[in-house]
């Protein structure tokens, strides 16, 4: 069985590699995000405006 991953902002399945954004640790875990290319390139352009 493959495994099908879901972009954890728009909900929708990743047909190409994307990015993984990491929570902040808090006792010594973090939390891992999936996200699609799009939603990746938004978060990356917010941050690069502050």
């Amino acid at each position: 069985m493959a495994i099908k991953p879901k972009c954890d902002k728009c909900k929708r399945e990743l047909k190409e590699f994307g990015g993984i954004l990491l929570s902040p640790p808090k006792n010594n875990m973090v939390k891992k995000f999936h996200l699609c290319q799009k939603c990746y390139g938004e978060i990356f352009r917010s941050l690069n405006e502050k």
